[in-house]
């Protein structure tokens, strides 16, 4: 773990062999609000101890009422959403919060339970396949990423309704900034964009020839991972994005779980949004 953070690392860093007792971890709940169970504490726990080697936690003020620690389960009625309590409808790739420049660097996810093998998906920069001058409009500030849906006032508990952070995730999605969805040197760049809810700049043929061609790429890219019961993996969210293949939901305590944590290697570049809390942000 230690190395991982120093060295330029695959897309995911595994970590098998973590031990959980079913039975004591209980039926999986049907809703992130009652996922803070007995039987999951000391997992989350461990999610905090292996974050810690590569950085410092954090959550968000409007995502899961403010948890550092969120859940990653199906919820009955959310079933075609695009926020990860879906189940029937793939979640599509995506950076981690793609839209805030305070996103995550790596985001940990800790497999609870995983019965029926549902995948994890994984891909990075299509390098090879990006002719130069896609590579050149992907490097400049010509598109557009707004919130995911995971930070609307409506996926948050009703007590949550009149944070002020909310009012910066609606600006945000209203009027979002122009940012390039490629970043840092051009041979080894970073990627930032979701798959749902990045555009190019209004009117930009040009920019949005070159987010068609990285959309086409990514996809052909995409590989799965599996977690299976115990297994945590950290995802390079500068190197790689993410999704999870969809999947029938069985609503009889025995559906996948997982645990989710963001981490940053400096958690100080976010003052400015920080809410009150240092460990949870809000966007501004």
């Amino acid at each position: 773990m230690a190395r991982a953070r120093l060295d330029a690392w695959p897309h995911a860093l595994v970590v098998r062999g973590n031990p959980v007792d079913d039975a004591a971890l209980g039926s999986t709940p049907v809703h992130w609000r009652t996922a803070r169970t007995p039987g999951s504490r000391p997992l989350s726990f461990l999610l905090m101890l292996y974050a810690g080697l590569l950085g410092d936690v954090f959550g968000w003020a409007t995502q899961q009422d403010g948890r550092v620690v969120t859940d990653v389960l199906p919820i009955k009625g959310g079933e075609h959403t695009l926020v990860s309590s879906s189940s029937r409808q793939e979640l599509g790739w995506h950076t981690e919060d793609a839209f805030s420049p305070y996103r995550a660097d790596y985001v940990g996810l800790l497999s609870l339970r995983n019965p029926d093998g549902v995948a994890t998906t994984l891909a990075g920069v299509p390098l090879d396949d990006l002719d130069e001058r896609t590579l050149d409009v992907s490097l400049q500030e010509r598109f557009l990423i707004r919130p995911d849906d995971s930070h609307l006032q409506v996926n948050n508990s009703t007590a949550q309704q009149g944070r002020v952070e909310f009012e910066g995730i609606a600006q945000a999605a209203d009027r979002p900034e122009p940012v390039a969805i490629l970043t840092g040197h051009r041979a080894a760049p970073h990627l930032r964009v979701d798959g749902d809810f990045s555009a190019p700049a209004e009117g930009d043929e040009e920019a949005a020839a070159a987010l068609g061609t990285l959309r086409k790429l990514i996809d052909a890219s995409l590989y799965e991972l599996v977690l299976d019961q115990g297994d945590v993996a950290f995802i390079d969210n500068r190197r790689a994005v993410h999704g999870r293949r969809a999947f029938q939901p069985r609503y009889d305590g025995r559906d996948r779980w997982l645990k989710r944590i963001n981490i940053t290697r400096d958690l100080h570049r976010s003052r400015k949004a920080w809410a009150g809390d240092s460990r949870v942000l809000g966007q501004r």
